[in-house]
C-alpha cells in the first residue's frame, strides 16, 4: 500500500476554511450575532441563493460549515482507512 498524503492536505483545506472563517468573524460587523448570520446561510442555502450573503459573518459562517464538514468527513475516510 503506497502512503499518500492527499488526505492530510484535505485536512489541512479544511483547517485553513476554519480559520479564514475567524479572520471573516472578526472583520464582520460586531453587531451581528451568530444565529442571525446562520440564519441567513441557511436561509440562503435552502433558497438557492448561494453564495449570495451580504455579510463578512455569513461567509465566515459558510467558510465554518463547509470547513467542518469537510474536516469531519476526511477523519472518517482516514480513521475507516487505517482501521481496515
Amino acid at each position: 500500500m503506497e502512503n499518500s498524503y492527499g488526505g492530510f492536505v484535505i485536512i489541512a483545506c479544511a483547517i485553513f476554511l476554519v480559520l479564514f472563517g475567524v479572520f471573516l468573524w472578526k472583520k464582520g460587523d460586531q453587531k451581528e450575532q451568530f444565529w442571525e448570520a446562520l440564519l441567513h446561510v441557511v436561509g440562503d442555502i435552502l433558497t438557492f441563493q448561494l453564495p449570495i450573503f451580504f455579510t463578512f459573518r455569513a461567509w465566515a459562517v459558510f467558510s465554518w460549515m463547509i470547513g467542518f464538514g469537510i474536516l469531519l468527513i476526511a477523519i472518517a475516510a482516514l480513521v475507516a482507512r487505517y482501521i481496515s
